[in-house]
């Protein structure tokens, strides 16, 4: 039995919730090599992006890995660079710093691209970094309230 007869007092069905999921960058596993990036790259590219020095290479893997991390962190995840997901992100990131660091950004565009549709692919979206990292708090909720069967 019911204690009142208004309606609008009953029990609704239905939630409104959110999700905060964002954490600290935090990488595992090892690092990019000058090598793997090397047997990524055709020679002549490798030595252009790469200015004849391994250390530009590791610097830009070090950027690339940090970015990475902190896309990662957004979505609520470490960057396991021993994860072949992960590494692989990583692995474009660093080709796209080095097309970065030489000033040619069009040209490591793909790049970037081809490692955001792996990071929608593998996890389920790419949180931009335009828009916070959780959702705003609900200001109401719709709810459909329970209903007698008379009036």
């Amino acid at each position: 039995m019911e204690l009142t007869g208004f309606d609008d007092l009953l029990q609704s069905r239905g939630t409104a919730g959110t999700k905060a999921y964002a954490q600290n960058p935090a990488v595992t596993g090892a690092p990019i090599t000058a090598d793997e990036v090397q047997a990524r790259l055709s020679s002549r590219l490798y030595d252009q992006l790469s200015e004849g020095s391994s250390d530009t290479v590791v610097r830009a893997s070090e950027r690339a890995v940090l970015h990475v991390a902190a896309i990662f962190g957004r979505l609520g995840l470490a960057l396991n660079l021993d994860d072949p997901v992960g590494r692989e992100i990583a692995t474009l990131f660093t080709i796209y710093e080095l097309h970065l660091a030489l000033g040619n950004e069009e040209a490591g565009r793909e790049y970037r691209l081809k490692a955001k549709d792996l990071i929608i692919a593998a996890y389920g979206e790419y949180p931009e970094a335009e828009k916070p990292a959780t959702e705003s708090p609900a200001l109401g909720a719709l709810t459909i309230p329970a209903r007698r069967d008379w009036p």
